[in-house]
């Protein structure tokens, strides 16, 4: 048949082999030109991103979970303007499923004014709301090459509303999952596909904004591209695209010969697979060997067919991106040339790499776990060359409210809030993470502001501020999560629910003897009296997290929940609490300058307790002054008392191996400790 499921095309994220074409078109540009070039193609590429935020109606397109893409005739990502780097990376894949199968289809074909879209996970690599459109750009009958553009709309039809199911049980529960089509035709949108697509999804009015901004944005790089052929020519235009794409991969092995080989490993968990808790093992091998990298997952819970914990592995590496485009390889340009040199081992039938029947509703839980782990890995990689770079991972567990329902207006809203984006950063090895950063996977990204959201949305927040102690401690601690607290109001009920991980084993963990941030909690309040103490201005009313659980004031039946959190009906009045965690620390806690404690005490960071028992300073707590004599003692003692219960490794190895969590801890986890050894 036609097109049908296609297992070679998604392994084909790396540069497509230059072609006969690309190889003359290349000749005689030098340097000097492709500087030029590369600075147009970029503006030309922010603009049209520019343009989807500006057009969409989305949470994710309206706060940044989006990204824009210039792509070679044959599929390759050579330029990129994002909110997050991974959907123009991934969005390689829908582009070459199209190349391959309509290109010579007589009853498709590719042609000027064609667009396409696509949102299965089987070719784009995440999740069915992150949803993209791709169109060809001609000059005068001559493919010169693709624009691409792809928005996180929460809305896909799932069995839950939000797109990101956590009780599929197949990827038959998971709304919309459409492989590459064609939508347009001679610059015209088809109204039967979308008028077929409006009536199966939740949310019509926001999925219908976000094709016609992703159209809009790629019409205007086609504009823009059209006039720089128009100037330089297409044979110019499609040379330095091409050799923008050879230059990085050269730039990329090049970087990579400045580190020192060596194998590097870490194992990374997540502690929930949709509607059970469960503990699952992400193991990644790292290889660095002249100017390659090899990742081996081998050792990797094994994928687990009636829950959406899985992700199909381009995803996961797609994810990965984040850290090759940011930290890695950060002054680069962000294209398709960065994965040259990168080769993969991702075992089958993994939660990791499953079959393609498995769910993959929550796959950004085990996608971002794996960018957490790369991260980590890269910090040690880059530490003996580039220390300033070495950073802890900031938190990165997908937590956000979802939701479903009608809004006051009495329109049909189904979504996720841009909560999202309030995450902390990790620390460096000369300053703090920065609290309230961002989204770690979307750098661009922002949590909006709350006003904005309240105009269309049936809740009012009663604060947003920063969670104390919610990241890592250490010599520098990491920056701090943002908490919330949400009340329905003015709609007699709505469904609402909360994703992410993390509530019950730490998300990230610290570098270089750096603490993790704690575990997550999500709270429902039913029946709560907020309104009444609003309509009194009473004084008590909270305004964080800490006086809401402190203060009692706000009365009601309270629900301490682990995320994710299935979504519920909550009537006006009802509240939700939740939050995003705060970023990993670097370095020891008592090396912290005694100085910088009491500023977080000052700022309502930490408490006296963390002062006194985590970095261990001797202070007066009325003035905030220090002892730093007697700190340093304390400190002295501290390091006395490590030094008495360490144990030597072997001794310490053998104790441990004793330890395991209980079966039900384990119930998809594979065997332990090993997830793929046969017991």
């Amino acid at each position: 048949m036609p097109g049908g499921i296609d297992r070679e095309v998604v392994t084909r994220l790396a540069p497509e082999p230059i072609t006969e074409k690309e190889k003359e078109c290349i000749k005689g540009i030098d340097a000097t030109e492709l500087g030029i070039f590369t600075h147009r193609l970029e503006m030309i590429a922010s603009e049209c991103k520019e343009m989807l935020l500006k057009l969409g109606a989305s949470t994710g397109c309206r706060w940044g979970d989006i990204g824009f893409g210039i792509y070679t005739s044959s599929g390759d990502n050579a330029m990129a303007s994002t909110g997050i780097y991974f959907h123009t990376i991934l969005g390689q894949i829908p582009l070459k499923y199209i190349i391959k199968h309509w290109a010579d289809d007589p009853s498709v074909g590719i042609k000027p004014g064609d667009a396409f879209f696509c949102n299965d996970p089987l070719y784009g690599g995440v999740h069915g709301c992150d949803m993209g459109v791709w169109t060809p750009i001609f000059y005068e009958d001559e493919l010169v090459c693709w624009a691409g553009s792809v928005i996180h709309t929460g809305e896909n039809g799932s069995t839950e509303p939000g797109g990101s199911p956590t009780q599929s049980r197949s990827r038959y529960d998971e709304g919309l999952l459409i492989p590459p089509i064609k939508i347009c035709e001679n610059y015209l949108l088809k109204e039967d596909f979308m008028n077929m697509v409006c009536h199966m999804i939740r949310d019509p009015r926001s999925f219908t904004l976000d094709i016609k901004a992703r159209l809009a944005a790629c019409r205007l790089g086609e504009r823009r591209i059209v006039e720089l052929v128009t100037e330089k020519g297409a044979n110019f235009v499609i040379g330095a695209i091409r050799s923008l794409i050879e230059t990085t991969a050269n730039a990329a092995r090049m970087r990579l010969r400045q580190y020192n080989d060596g194998v590097f490993r870490v194992a990374r968990f997540t502690d929930a697979v949709g509607t059970e808790d469960g503990l699952m093992k992400t193991t990644i091998t790292m290889e660095k060997r002249g100017d390659s990298l090899f990742f081996d997952f081998t050792d990797t819970s094994p994928e687990v067919r009636d829950h959406p914990c899985n992700t199909h592995w381009i995803g996961v590496l797609g994810v990965c991106c984040i850290y090759f485009c940011g930290y890695l390889f950060p002054d680069l340009p962000s294209n398709a040339g960065l994965l040259a040199p990168l080769q993969w081992k991702v075992p089958e039938n993994t939660y990791i790499n499953p079959s393609m029947e498995s769910p993959t509703g929550l796959s950004p839980f085990a996608q971002t776990n794996s960018e957490i782990g790369m991260a980590q890995l890269g910090a040690k990689l880059i530490f003996s060359q580039d220390p300033d770079r070495s950073v802890a991972p900031g938190w990165c567990a997908f937590n956000m409210p979802y939701f479903g329902g009608l809004n006051q207006w009495g329109e049909p809203v189904a979504d996720v809030t841009a909560d999202i984006n309030g995450a902390g950063y990790g620390a460096s090895r000369d300053r703090d993470g920065i609290s309230v950063g961002g989204a770690v996977f979307a750098p661009e990204s922002d949590t909006g502001d709350a006003e904005s959201g309240e105009l269309y949305l049936p809740w009012l927040y009663l604060f947003r501020g920063f969670l104390p102690s919610s990241f890592g401690h250490g010599k520098f601690r990491g920056g701090a999560g943002m908490n919330y607290a949400m009340v329905v109001h003015n709609v007699p009920w709505v469904f609402l629910g909360g994703l992410g991980f993390g509530s019950k084993f730490p998300a990230l963990y610290g570098l270089f003897g750096g603490y993790a941030p704690p575990t997550i909690p999500f709270t429902r309040i039913r029946q709560s009296n907020l309104k009444e103490l609003l309509e009194k201005s009473d004084p008590n009313t909270p305004s964080s997290a800490r006086m809401l659980y402190e203060g009692k004031a706000i009365k009601g039946s309270y629900t301490v929940d682990s995320y994710p959190s299935v979504v519920q009906p909550m009537v006006d009045g009802d509240m939700i609490v939740g939050s995003m965690g705060g970023g990993a620390s670097y370095g020891d806690t008592i090396e912290r300058d005694p100085r910088l404690v009491m500023q977080d005490l000052e700022g309502g960071l930490i408490s006296h307790w963390v002062a006194r028992n985590v970095y261990k300073v001797v202070y007066d707590e009325d003035t905030l002054i220090v002892d730093e004599e007697k700190t340093k003692l304390r400190r002295e003692q501290e390091m006395a008392d490590r030094k008495r219960r360490g144990l030597k490794y072997e001794e310490f190895e053998r104790e441990w191996l004793k330890i395991k969590p209980k079966d039900e801890v384990l119930k998809f986890y594979g065997n332990w400790p090993h997830p793929s050894q046969q017991e």
